[in-house]
């Protein structure tokens, strides 16, 4: 375990983690995912981004989340033939299907081209991949969540932050290769900025609270 947190750098990230409280380290995960999650509603209300730029970020989101779900069930204190039938059954159903909404997300932002704004999705989704990083150093590494957690634990949240993305990239090619107008777009992707932010959030307090 020790190994796989040193060569992905989470041992720097819980040493930082460690020099702070407990909650304080909570809040530093809530601000990463309000900055990761929520903010891209910015950019999308000033017109700068349109939904089929936002499509490729949630799969970029989602590819955080199968990494995540995947280290976490490779470094489970229990290790079992069933840890590792899940970990194997993720990797090919999620994993898959993770792929297909990535190549989906691609396919539509070459149809529609990207806004002229994307970039200002950079920053977040640094922001975004630091939330994720942070969680695993800290509540999971640092704070004993790999100690304490059971298996659908790990396992739940990562199919429940595969599904919204999948309904999102259905409904971004009917409304994208459809030519529905602009608004019913803005409507569908600052839908999706809202629930992935919901998702993060929900799962980080239930995160907490296992580690509290």
């Amino acid at each position: 375990m020790n190994e796989i947190a040193r060569a992905l750098g989470f041992n720097l990230l819980g040493s930082l983690a460690a020099r702070l409280p407990a909650r304080v380290g909570a809040a530093v995960q809530v601000l990463l995912i309000l900055i990761g999650s929520l903010l891209p509603l910015w950019p999308l209300g000033r017109g700068w981004i349109q939904l089929q730029d936002l499509l490729a970020y949630s799969s970029l989101w989602l590819a955080f989340s199968v990494a995540g779900t995947l280290i976490r069930l490779r470094t489970l204190a229990t290790q079992n033939e069933t840890t590792r039938f899940f970990t194997l059954h993720y990797t090919i159903m999620i994993g898959v299907l993770s792929l297909v909404c990535g190549v989906w997300s691609v396919i539509l932002l070459a149809v529609a081209g990207p806004s002229g704004g994307w970039i200002a999705l950079l920053p977040m989704a640094v922001a975004m991949a630091l939330a994720n990083a942070w969680s695993l150093a800290d509540g999971w590494f640092l704070r004993g969540g790999r100690e304490v957690a059971r298996l659908w634990q790990v396992v739940l949240p990562g199919y429940l932050r595969f599904l919204p993305v999948l309904l999102g990239t259905i409904a971004g090619a009917v409304l994208v290769l459809g030519d529905h107008p602009l608004e019913y777009r803005f409507v569908a992707a600052a839908s999706l900025v809202i629930v992935l932010t919901m998702v993060d959030l929900a799962l980080a307090l239930a995160s907490f609270r296992l580690t509290a």
